[in-house]
């Protein structure tokens, strides 16, 4: 069995999943310490095995459903504090050159990457929070500040780029 799964999808579906549950342990330790004593107990050989696959499954389906809040949260709330491009000029513009297509892929998937960045990052202050380990909050939140301004410049670049190579603009 041959599996393949696109890069696209590690970097912006499956790392953000491992860097929340890698949080999740830091952040609840001590819940998570009994949890693999527990497992321990159990004693079965080859459950080493089941757990960490279990874990790398889990791993993606949380960074799925961090894209898919991204997308259908954040994506708005940054469409409104920031000027957006029509998705049909930007697929006129993507048609119009190869130059202009291979660039404005590349700021897409960056622009998503660091969508989905944000939505991790709003998470772990939440858990923070929920922690009341503040300084941890606090770094999440300079580090949801650097992805902020990173999309700004992701959509100011995909506009420019539309408006020099959209022959409607």
């Amino acid at each position: 069995m041959e599996i393949k799964v696109p890069f696209y999808n590690i970097i912006n579906i499956f790392l953000p999943g491992l860097v929340l549950l890698g949080a999740v342990v830091l952040l609840f330790l001590d819940k998570v310490k009994v949890l693999v004593q527990e497992i321990t107990d159990i004693g079965s050989a080859g459950l080493e095995v089941l757990v960490t696959v279990s874990l790398f499954a889990i791993a993606y389906e949380a960074g799925y459903i961090i894209f898919r809040i991204g997308s259908i949260v954040i994506e708005p709330i940054l469409k409104k504090l920031f000027v957006w491009t029509e998705y049909s000029d930007f697929i006129a513009a993507k048609k119009s050159s190869d130059k202009a297509h291979d660039k404005l892929e590349t700021l897409s998937r960056e622009y998503a990457y660091s969508r989905t960045h944000i939505t991790l990052f709003l998470i772990l202050i939440i858990l923070s929070g929920v922690r009341s380990l503040w300084w941890i909050a606090f770094l999440c939140v300079l580090i949801l500040a650097l992805f902020i301004v990173t999309v700004r410049g992701h959509m100011k670049r995909i506009q420019k780029i539309v408006k020099q190579y959209n022959p409607l603009s």
